[in-house]
């Protein structure tokens, strides 16, 4: 940790305190953790960022992981980064009604900012956001860049718990935050389009530390790769055509079934199926197995039918873990929201008719491919005909 009590009153590691004044203090037994009250020591080496450890093996509330050297070194930089422009900043500042203790608080902003470089759980994640929303405070994670790696342009592999702190920039397109202290400089990620649980296509933008404000983070970016973003996606849906028949998730075997017994191939899967449709994200299962299924049922449905029945049949494959609802608690929405982009979907390429709100009609069958080049063809015919690609 960075911050500590002396003498009551906080100190941390980001001045200009020397090693012998930090040993000094220590040997007066005032130096403290400011959660526990218990005596701690300044590490001040020569090899990793100077901070404070406790003096013995009691566990302390306010310590949650182990802290790595390049943690440190990041919650430092972002903390002179941010105080370079923004007052009422604290470092390590505890929260005792949640007992969390965020890198850094802002409390002209009442906002929490996490850099996060460990691996968490999705449900000790969870845990976290929902604490500061009890307390009503905003919070954003700001990622080690070392939890993301660029394949190739747009395309990024992250930590599968990392989409869980997405956000919805101005135009309402998720976006995620990353930083590296070695470098001091910053990766925004603009325009996510999950394509698996780690594989997103995305804009990346890099800027240093020094030319970047801390309003910035959330802020829109001009899209600008449209043609490659499209054509990336079609190669997915190529991928996805070429490996299904040997994935053995549970998802994919329940829907191989159903395609098996419609005496259909999982590998000639319909061109309307994999689409990026409106918040589609809200499944982590792959579009192309949930979109398929919702095929075949609305094919086993009587004209006109509700969009509630598609919405039940989802959560009954939910309930039975075939599939998987994505955890997004700073987007609004839920999986009905997907089933309602995809149900939009179909409708701008005629296959269905709005009655009313919430009732269609089956308007033209869905097309399914003989052989693997026509449904490569067909994939791109939809691509470029859908709407929604405008990716922007």
């Amino acid at each position: 940790m960075l911050v500590a009590l002396y003498d009551n009153q906080f100190v941390d590691m980001t001045g200009e305190t020397s090693k012998n004044q930090w040993y000094t203090k220590m040997k007066t037994g005032l130096l403290i953790c400011p959660v526990c009250k218990n005596k701690v020591i300044p590490k001040c080496g020569s090899k990793n960022v100077w901070h404070f450890a406790h003096q013995s093996q009691y566990t302390c509330a306010g310590l949650h992981e182990a802290e790595t050297n390049y943690h440190l070194m990041g919650k430092k930089s972002l903390f002179q980064w941010m105080k370079m422009k923004n007052e009422n900043l604290y470092l390590e500042y505890y929260l005792h009604d949640i007992a969390q203790r965020p890198d850094i608080y802002w409390s002209e902003e009442k906002r929490a900012i996490e850099f996060q470089c460990a691996t968490l759980t999705i449900d000790r994640f969870m845990e976290r956001i929902f604490g500061y929303q009890s307390m009503r405070i905003e919070s954003d994670w700001i990622f080690g860049m070392k939890r993301i790696k660029r394949n190739s342009e747009n395309l990024y592999s992250l930590q599968m718990i990392d989409l869980t702190a997405a956000k919805k920039d101005k135009s309402g397109n998720l976006s995620l935050n990353y930083f590296c202290p070695l470098k001091e400089q910053f990766l925004l990620l603009r325009n996510i389009l999950p394509i698996s649980q780690r594989k997103v296509i995305a804009e990346g933008y890099t800027f240093s530390s020094r030319n970047l404000d801390a309003h910035f983070l959330l802020d829109t970016l001009n899209s600008r790769s449209f043609e490659n973003k499209k054509r990336l996606w079609n190669l997915q849906k190529k991928t996805w055509r070429m490996t299904a028949y040997k994935n053995v998730s549970p998802s994919i075997m329940y829907v191989k079934k159903v395609m098996y017994f419609n005496h259909r191939s999982i590998t000639l899967f319909s061109p309307l199926a994999g689409i990026p449709s409106s918040n589609y994200y809200f499944f982590e299962t792959s579009p192309f197995i949930w979109q398929s299924h919702l095929l075949f049922f609305i094919e086993r449905l009587s004209s006109p039918f509700n969009r509630n029945q598609l919405e039940k049949e989802c959560k009954r494959l939910m309930d039975k873990r075939i599939f998987i609802e994505r955890k997004l608690p700073y987007v609004k929405g839920s999986f009905k929201d997907a089933v309602k982009g995809y149900v939009n979907f179909l409708e701008s390429v005629d296959r269905i008719e709005k009655i009313n709100d919430s009732q269609y009609k089956k308007k033209k069958p869905v097309p399914y491919p003989k052989t693997i080049d026509e449904a490569l063809e067909l994939d791109k015919i939809f691509s470029n005909k859908a709407v929604f690609f405008d990716f922007a």
